[in-house]
């Protein structure tokens, strides 16, 4: 028998790292329990497998609009040339794909759709009159003006662009945020992040570690290096390595070891060691766990990003990039030695599910 569906949302997601499928994650599972005769499909260039792992059974996976992102080098060099020509293509036939989204789109009848962050579907949904949020802590407009902005097309791909996140009946940003001053359709709303339990003690278990060592988590947010990773050898720590390095060092443990959720492992750990962005940063926060970063002073988010963390979590910036932190040891024990900040509430989860239940009038 046909399933009936009482409404559908569409979940287009950047396929930018996992940052962002983090980011709508706990929006999409708000979504799915509060509706559960909804039909819920997340469109993400990412694996199937790896979609599944975030957003979890409840909804259906589709192939995702054409995006162009920003082109990596390392998690933290980006490649300017390399994503200016990503975005050259992508624009170089925009009106095409703008035909075959708005098409694909209207087959599916969304009462309403929400990109955290491609625009391409943003554009499709206003052609179509479908209600459209945009939900991010930042946007490609700014990203590309920042790293494309010289080149010869950008003033008419830029246009392009604003017009397409300006098309949206609502722009809502998770604090800590961009500033966004471009969009008129703005509206902060508070953080949003994943909550993990507790499993510390099963941990130590698992991988042998005595009972009062401390436990730091180093992962780069699906960005992989090209390079082995430079840890420091500090009693009493163990080093937890996640997808940031195709050899891991000899004092570290695979996080691949222990078959359980990263959200649980994160706020199990005592601090992580990152990059600048906003997925780790928040849910670290709002998990109650240190964070140590890299200085990313080329990178738009970093100054409302580390802004927030310095007031709310116990964090610490160290020198040097993701391969060599020279100052990771002497910034690491800053974390840990610290009284612990209280975890922040990820207040903008319900908010957001709010905002996109009024526009889609999924209650009705």
């Amino acid at each position: 028998m046909t399933k009936q569906y009482s409404h559908a949302i569409v979940i287009d997601v950047s396929g930018h790292g996992f940052g962002h499928l983090g980011q709508i994650t706990p929006v999409v599972q708000e979504l799915v329990a509060r509706h559960p005769t909804a039909r819920v499909i997340v469109r993400a260039a990412h694996a199937a497998s790896v979609v599944r792992d975030f957003v979890g059974s409840g909804v259906e996976l589709d192939r995702a609009p054409p995006e162009a992102t920003l082109v990596m080098r390392s998690p933290t060099i980006v490649d300017a040339a390399a994503s200016a020509h990503a975005y050259r293509a992508l624009h170089a036939e925009w009106d095409a794909h703008l035909d075959r989204e708005a098409e694909r789109l209207a087959a599916l009848r969304p009462a309403v759709l929400v990109a955290d962050v491609p625009y391409l579907s943003l554009a499709a949904a206003k052609r179509i009159g479908i209600p459209a949020i945009a939900l991010c802590s930042l946007n490609w407009l700014d990203l590309y003006r920042t790293y494309c902005g010289a080149e010869r097309d950008a003033p008419e791909i830029l246009r392009t662009m604003e017009a397409a996140y300006r098309s949206a009946d609502v722009f809502l940003q998770p604090r800590p945020h961009m500033p966004m001053s471009d969009l008129a359709n703005r509206r902060s709303i508070g953080p949003i992040a994943r909550i993990g339990r507790q499993r510390k003690d099963e941990i130590k278990t698992a991988l042998g570690i005595p009972r009062n060592d401390r436990i730091v988590l180093v992962t780069f947010g699906g960005i992989r290096s090209g390079e082995r990773l430079r840890l420091p050898d500090i009693a009493g720590v163990h080093w937890l390595v996640g997808g940031a390095s195709p050899e891991s060092p000899d004092n570290a443990i695979d996080v691949g070891r222990l078959k359980m959720s990263f959200i649980d492992i994160l706020a199990s750990c005592d601090a992580v060691v990152t990059k600048v962005g906003y997925g780790t940063f928040v849910e670290a926060a709002c998990n109650g766990v240190g964070v140590v970063s890299m200085a990313r002073a080329d990178w738009p988010e970093s100054t409302p990003l580390i802004e927030w963390m310095q007031q709310n979590a116990n964090f610490a910036l160290a020198d040097g990039d993701s391969e060599e932190m020279p100052g990771l040891g002497a910034a690491l024990a800053s974390v840990l030695n610290a009284a612990r900040k209280p975890s922040v509430p990820a207040s903008g989860t319900a908010e957001a599910a709010d905002i996109i239940e009024s526009f889609g009038r999924l209650s009705e």
